[in-house]
């Protein structure tokens, strides 16, 4: 066995590695935490948990040190901060593990044991300090972290998610139905020599109602999430943004869609009203259950694209505690229009010769 097992690459790997030995080395595997999410503030802990047969809260600083991270060494102003910054975590802290990937270094490690003793000579938690060397002998006594250690991808968490459609491909094709409005006027006038019917066609004009049915130009798309690394995410969410299309719903409240009454109310007088004009999705875990390593979720979105669209691109945002991706989905639309015909009749005497120009001009403009 070697004595010293590869540092973490990054302070996320470093952080997950805590709290899997900690669990292990307080007895608690499954209560203890990581502390908030990224982006919230910490009270200077990153892990936080009451070890079995203790009372009290125990907590973790987890502290990135290897050569290529931002900051190669801790100093003392930064342990003063970490300290300041602990005790304001609440509940009140009976032990604070400062845990750090920089090598034994006699000269913090002295600071450290004068901090603690001062600590607690004025009633306060308890300061240890462990450096990479101290870890990694602990993690060789407890077999469950090392094994677990040893497994990642040659001591690496693999962090990894797609974002896809239905048919487990990021491209897709649809066919949007739209309903076009085409007016033709009937003369009603016997002296007027003219063609039986006259017609205006007023192309591409999407209507949003027909008799009383809805409008099936709006669109429904099935959304697949998976987690497809070997690491749990946790904390994490999905956004989507339309780039060229309306928003109706998603699964949140695709209630509305489906009851009648609201139906009649949004889509009153060939007008759809109601939607929301940000064009973003979101997808949130329901009680921010963790989603676990080949494991996913699936959602629909339902939007409106325009009736000249031919392509629609919706750009997805992973945001997790130790991890974020983007990516692109890619919609072709082939539009079907039916057609709806409304007749006008004409009942008008044509005794001017300007009137009669006016209708012949129309005539010839659209036969």
């Amino acid at each position: 066995m070697q004595k010293t097992l590869r540092k973490p690459e990054n302070w996320q790997y470093f952080e997950s590695l805590c709290k899997k030995l900690w669990g292990e080395l307080w007895e608690i595997p499954h209560k203890i935490k990581k502390n908030g999410r990224l982006g919230q503030p910490q009270n200077g802990v990153d892990i936080y948990g009451i070890p079995k047969s203790e009372n009290g809260y125990c907590g973790i600083q987890c502290k990135g040190k290897n050569d290529d991270y931002l900051n190669s060494k801790l100093t003392n102003l930064e342990i003063d901060e970490e300290i300041k910054k602990a005790k304001t975590f609440s509940p009140k802290l009976e032990v604070f593990i400062i845990a750090t990937t920089q090598s034994k270094d006699i000269g913090i490690e002295q600071y450290v044991r004068e901090k603690d003793i001062k600590n607690r000579e004025n009633g306060s938690f308890e300061i240890i300090l462990l450096c990479w060397e101290d870890i990694v002998d602990l993690i060789e006594e407890n077999r469950e972290t090392l094994n677990w250690y040893l497994g990642i991808n040659n001591f690496r968490d693999k962090y990894d998610f797609e974002v896809v459609f239905q048919n487990g491909t990021n491209k897709i094709s649809i066919k949007p139905k739209f309903l076009k409005s085409i007016t033709k006027y009937k003369t009603i006038h016997p002296n007027l020599e003219v063609p039986k019917h006259m017609k205006i066609m007023i192309p591409k004009i999407p209507m949003m109602f027909e008799s009383n049915e809805i409008n099936r130009s709006w669109c429904s798309l099935k959304i697949s999430l998976k987690n497809i690394g070997n690491v749990v995410l946790e904390d994490w969410y999905v956004k989507l943004k339309l780039n060229k299309a309306r928003k109706i719903s998603d699964d949140f409240n695709v209630s509305l869609l489906l009851n009648e009454q609201t139906k009649q109310m949004m889509y009153d007088n060939r007008t759809l009203w109601g939607y929301d004009d940000t064009k973003e999705f979101s997808y949130e875990p329901v009680n921010k259950e963790p989603l676990i390593q080949k494991s996913g979720r699936t959602f629909t979105i339902y939007f409106i694209p325009e009736f000249d669209q031919k392509t629609l691109k919706i750009t997805w945002e992973l945001l997790a505690r130790d991890f974020d991706k983007t990516g692109l989905l890619e919609i072709e639309l082939e539009p079907e229009f039916k057609e709806e015909i409304n007749y006008i009749k004409i009942d008008k005497k044509l005794n001017s010769k300007e009137d009669k120009i006016e209708i012949k001009e129309l005539i010839e403009d659209n036969e």
